[in-house]
Order: C-alpha cells, then sequence, then structure tokens
C-alpha cells in the first residue's frame, strides 16, 4: 500500500496541514507500506524554491521520513498525454464563457430556486463554432464532464459518503491560460504512483466526488480516501498557512520535541487519550485511523505544552543526552538532567537551572536568622557532594539550630537558587562544591 502527502510550496507547514503529513506517514509506517512526498508546484507563479526546501526540512525533522519525493512541474509531459486521451474521450470539453457570464447564470439559477450547477451550454458547440471562438482570439476553459449517477465510497473516517452527480457542476481542470488546477495532476500522478490510501482534509470531500470520475475515466480503480477534520484554533477557527506562531518552523524554534507534535497530531481529535511516549514505534502501533473523530478539534498550546514537559519528565538521560553537546556546560550533565528535568517545558530551559549555579543573592536584603546563615558555613560537608550531601547538611542545621521544614529549607532554597521554589535541592548539591557554596553564601 502507499499514501502520499502533497503540500504546495507557497507557505510554511504549520500544524492544521501537517496533520496529513502525519496522518499517512504513520498509516503506511503501520501497515509496512510507502510514504510519498508530492510537490504540488504547478502554480509557478506563488510557488518558491525556498517553501520547497523548509517544508522538507521540517518534515525531516519530525522524522517523516518518504520513501520518493517529486515535482509536479516536472510532469507536464505525463499529464498533457492524459489531457490528450480525456479530450479524445469526450470527457474534456471547451468553454468559453467569462466570469461575469459565469457569476450572471448561476445568479439566474439560484433565483429561480435551482441548483447554481454549470448547463453544459457550450457542449452544444459544434466543431466550427469552437474553432470559431478560438481563431478570433477566445482562449477557453475545460471542463471534465461528470457521468450521471450517484458517486459514493467507504470513507475510513467518515463511513458511507455519496454525491448525486446532477447536483454537482462539470468541474474546470484546465484554466483559460491552460494552467492545471489541482484535480487533474493529481488523479494523473495518484494512478502513476499506485496510491492506495488517500487521507487528507475535509474540505476535500467534494473534490473526491470528482476525482473518482476522473480516475475511472482514465482506466484506474479510485484509492481509498479518509478525510479527517479540520484542526482549529481556541476560538474555533481554522488555521492558515501563514499563520507563523502555529508553523512547524516556529514550534519547532521554541523547542517543541518531535515526537511530541507526532504524538499530539496523531492523538488530537481520537478516542484515545494523548500520553506521554518516547518510542516513535509505540505510538504508530497505537495509531488507529478509526479512532479520528467527525468533529473538528481544537488545537490548544497548553496541552502540546504540557505533553511536551511530561515527555521530558520520563525521558532516561540516555535518550537526551546528545541534545546536551549543544550546550556550553561545564558541570556533569547527567547530573544537570537529573536535577533539572521535572521543573522544564522544553530541554532549552535547561539553561535557566544551569545559572542557578553561579546566582549569588544579596544575603543581607533577606531577614534570615544569624544562627542559619553561620550553622550553614559551619556544616558545610567536604568535596565531593553526593545526592546524600542535601540531607546530611540538613540534618547537622537542624541540629545546631532547631530550625526545620519551611524555616530551615526556604531560606537555603533562596541562597542556593535565588528562587522561592524549583527542583529537588537534593539533586542540585551534586552540581556544586565547597567554594561555590561558601562563595553563595559570602564567604569567598
Amino acid at each position: 500500500m502507499k499514501c502520499r502527502f502533497a503540500p504546495s510550496p507557497t507557505g510554511l507547514l504549520h500544524v492544521g496541514n501537517v496533520r496529513s503529513a502525519v496522518l499517512n506517514w504513520a498509516y503506511a509506517k503501520k501497515n509496512n507500506g510507502s510514504f510519498i512526498l508530492r510537490i504540488d508546484d504547478t502554480d509557478q507563479a506563488r510557488s518558491s524554491k525556498d517553501y520547497e526546501n523548509k517544508i522538507k526540512e521540517n518534515l525531516s525533522w519530525l522524522g517523516l521520513d518518504w520513501n520518493k519525493s517529486f515535482n509536479q512541474s516536472e510532469r507536464i509531459g505525463l499529464y498533457n498525454s492524459n489531457i490528450e486521451k480525456l479530450k479524445n474521450d469526450g470527457r474534456l470539453y471547451p468553454c468559453f464563457e467569462t466570469a461575469e457570464e459565469l457569476s450572471l447564470k448561476k445568479k439566474s439559477l439560484l433565483s429561480s430556486g435551482k441548483p447554481p450547477i454549470y448547463d453544459r451550454s457550450s457542449l452544444s458547440l459544434s466543431k466550427d463554432e469552437i474553432n470559431e471562438k478560438i481563431n478570433s482570439g477566445l482562449k477557453p476553459h475545460w471542463r471534465f464532464k461528470l457521468e450521471e449517477g450517484i458517486i459514493n465510497w467507504n470513507d475510513l473516517i467518515k463511513d458511507q459518503v455519496k454525491f448525486d452527480s446532477k447536483y454537482l457542476s462539470d468541474p474546470i481542470l484546465i484554466r483559460e491560460d491552460g494552467s492545471l488546477l489541482y484535480h487533474l495532476p493529481s488523479v494523473i500522478d495518484d494512478i502513476d504512483e499506485d496510491i492506495t490510501h488517500i487521507i487528507r482534509g475535509e474540505d476535500h470531500i467534494s473534490n473526491t466526488a470528482f476525482h473518482i470520475q476522473i480516475f475511472r475515466a482514465l482506466g484506474a480503480h479510485p484509492p481509498y480516501f479518509a478525510h479527517h477534520p479540520f484542526l482549529t484554533d481556541q476560538e474555533g477557527k481554522g488555521f492558515g498557512k501563514r499563520i507563523g506562531s502555529l508553523s512547524i518552523e516556529n514550534l519547532r524554534s521554541v523547542g517543541y520535541e518531535d515526537i511530541s507534535i507526532i504524538n499530539y497530531l496523531l492523538n488530537i481529535g481520537s478516542s484515545e487519550d494523548i500520553k506521554p511516549e518516547t518510542k516513535l514505534d509505540n505510538i504508530i502501533n497505537n495509531f488507529d485511523i478509526k479512532n479520528i473523530s467527525n468533529s473538528s478539534a481544537k488545537f490548544s498550546d497548553n496541552v502540546l505544552k504540557s505533553l511536551n514537559s511530561d515527555l521530558l519528565k520520563i525521558y532516561n538521560y540516555d535518550d537526551i543526552k546528545s541534545k546536551f553537546k549543544l550546550l556550553d556546560i561545564k558541570v556533569d550533565s547527567k547530573k544537570l538532567w537529573k536535577f533539572s528535568q521535572n521543573n522544564i517545558e522544553f530541554f532549552k530551559d535547561i539553561e535557566n537551572w544551569l545559572k542557578t549555579i553561579e546566582i549569588i543573592i544579596d544575603i543581607k536584603k533577606y531577614a534570615f536568622p544569624d544562627t542559619l546563615i553561620a550553622s550553614a558555613i559551619e556544616c558545610i560537608p567536604e568535596d565531593p557532594f553526593s545526592y546524600e550531601t542535601w540531607d546530611s547538611w540538613t540534618k547537622a542545621i537542624n541540629v545546631k539550630t532547631g530550625l526545620k521544614g519551611r524555616g530551615l529549607y526556604m531560606p537555603l532554597r533562596l541562597i542556593l537558587t535565588g528562587k522561592e521554589k524549583g527542583p529537588e535541592l537534593k539533586n542540585f548539591l551534586p552540581l556544586l562544591d565547597k567554594e561555590t557554596l561558601l562563595r553563595k553564601f559570602g564567604k569567598i
């Protein structure tokens, strides 16, 4: 089996359209199939090589590997040969109405209570009439002649879907300037690549009715279809390509883990609870397209952020150690991870906790008991510090001062980290040495 993702290189990938990529990729992976990346760049005026490169870069960063990639702009010859077949078979026919004329026809039909579909008046033109119009300088657009009857399919998400072709306009496949609309090259490529499953947004449902007939007109059996609902923002609005904050490019720069995004997009709007998972294979094996709801799901930054934080909490050091190569640290990275991992939303937040090693507060500004400061300094143990050092140190201070609980721990936390709350201090001391502690207490 084969699935494909077909982005247009006219903007950055955002969570709305990359969800289709993730669904197709996971479905192919789970079923030992192939994943094809098709770049829909027939609109040369709006397509950009920079956007194409960004699309590939961000898909690769997510871990969505493809078996094959190609550009539609390289396949004009393939499209033209199929266009000639459809013309010769009478399924593509030229039309000469202007946009204004079509608009007037539509208004007239609506005012008389009829469906606003094309009346097929161009089908009555003779060859001589067509040639006369072309010779006079008129350029036709080309429509696909739909066969009469019910167009139906068993959708993998929406179950039975059907359209009666008498309520559909023959779709325009070729514009007056000769450029191709989405429908025709898409179907031709799907046939040429033997695509077996197409998973895409529900905005394509009516397109699928057209595509099924185009598949059959070209002598091919239609693939299986699945149409997932849109993701919306918290106000229920759809995502546009240029909503930068929700682009994969931006989510990546913010610091989200790739696996968190894949996990979220595969399970949002499904009957499955979204739980943090460190193994991509487990996420794929647990994925079932039938669990996707028919209702739109609201994308939540907070939920994704919480998922990312929960993921970091269960990462072993070995899962994350390669990231430390990007940081300039002079302490044991394994100890730093143990200290900070339960108190970060993104890995890069670890740098904020790393800074606590160097923090020095002005103790004189606080009303700390003099006995606490003196006893804490006196009881500082010798290097090296271990994970037992905190308990032994605070116990010794307690014996000397009688302080305990918040009265003991809060002042020490402020002096050590400059913060009133944070990670367990027993995991902080192994990152320090006696000289650093003395400096924090103002003795160096």
